[in-house]
Order: structure tokens, then C-alpha cells, then sequence
């Protein structure tokens, strides 16, 4: 699974599961915990990675609620960070 611990998503992901699978483990730092996040087992994963099979509806939801909710964190500091500026200003 090496090409899903790199800092960003491989252009050559089979399928959309895969890379969002990607963009989830580059917003959270590491697969384990987007697998956790996912509720699913470690085979179901892999294959999901992978391409090999799609994952059901709520583990896809799940993946999604994940990215959803990671970049939300991101906004809220980068807002943080921008009144902080405009504070020194």
C-alpha cells in the first residue's frame, strides 16, 4: 500500500473509491486510521484501494464524513491563522 502513504494522490488510482481512499489518508496522516474511520476490515480495504471492489454505501459515507470533516479542521485554522495576522496588522 506504499503509494497511499505518499503526501499526495498517484494520478494512476483505478477508481474514485481509491482516490478519495488517498485524499483521506493525506488529510489524516496515515491508511490504519481511515480504515478504522471506515468501520471496515483490513482485506476490505486493500481491496478498496486497490480497485478491486467498490466498499457498501455507509463505508463510503463514512470516507466521505471523513474528508468532509478533516477539511473542515483545516478551514477553521486557516481562518484561525488569517484573523491572527489581521490581528497584527
Amino acid at each position: 500500500m506504499g503509494q497511499l502513504t505518499e503526501d499526495r494522490a498517484q494520478p494512476k488510482l483505478p477508481n474514485t473509491t481509491s482516490r478519495l481512499i488517498a485524499v483521506a489518508v493525506s488529510l489524516v496522516g496515515e491508511a490504519q486510521s481511515v480504515m478504522l474511520e471506515m468501520k471496515c476490515s483490513h482485506a476490505d480495504f486493500r481491496e478498496y484501494c486497490f480497485g478491486l471492489r467498490e466498499p457498501s454505501a455507509e463505508e463510503f459515507d463514512r470516507l466521505v464524513e471523513l474528508i468532509v470533516v478533516e477539511q473542515r479542521k483545516m478551514i477553521e485554522q486557516n481562518r484561525e491563522l488569517l484573523a491572527q495576522a489581521r490581528a497584527r496588522e
